[in-house]
């Protein structure tokens, strides 16, 4: 492989740790910090707050880069050296998985309670959805910690 081809490989992983650290640093402060603002006291907390969804700013530039970036690592995987590319490749794919999974439930669930403050919704279902996007927060969290581990790994393997 061309020593050009190989700089750029490198560069498309530590891009990729380095948007994944960003987007795992933001994550655990919207989960330490601003969901338990919102979500501390079902229903009252969602109906009440006046923020709209303030973390929106942040992950809408965040979250596409880490999905740009582990679309571009599961495709550079293919010609990382054989000890580096199974884990850039396990890396890219849970970054596209967190990804998928954050605009699919995680996006919708914020738009109908935090950006709304619940309208058009009762105490019941604000609870239950505020419930599950904190239970499954939890989820997210690990699988963005493993691709952010697996990338370190693959790169931490391109000295050798």
């Amino acid at each position: 492989m061309a020593k050009h081809t190989s700089n750029i490989i490198q560069i498309a992983l530590w891009l990729f740790v380095m948007s994944a650290g960003i987007l795992l640093g933001g994550s655990i402060f919207e989960g330490v910090v601003l969901t338990p603002l919102w979500a501390g006291a079902l229903p009252e907390s969602v109906i009440q707050w006046q923020y709209g969804s303030i973390q929106t700013k942040f992950f809408a530039i965040a979250t596409p880069l880490y999905a740009l970036f582990s679309v571009a690592l599961t495709i550079a995987s293919r010609w990382m050296p054989q000890q580096q590319r199974r884990w850039a490749f396990v890396a890219g794919l849970c970054g596209i998985f967190v990804v998928v999974v954050t605009f699919l439930f995680f996006v919708p669930i914020l738009q109908k309670t935090q950006a709304t403050r619940g309208a058009g919704l009762s105490g019941e279902e604000i609870t239950r959805l505020v419930k599950q996007f904190t239970a499954w927060h939890w989820g997210r969290w690990a699988v963005i910690i493993g691709s952010w581990v697996a990338g370190l790994r693959a790169l931490s393997l391109s000295s050798s």
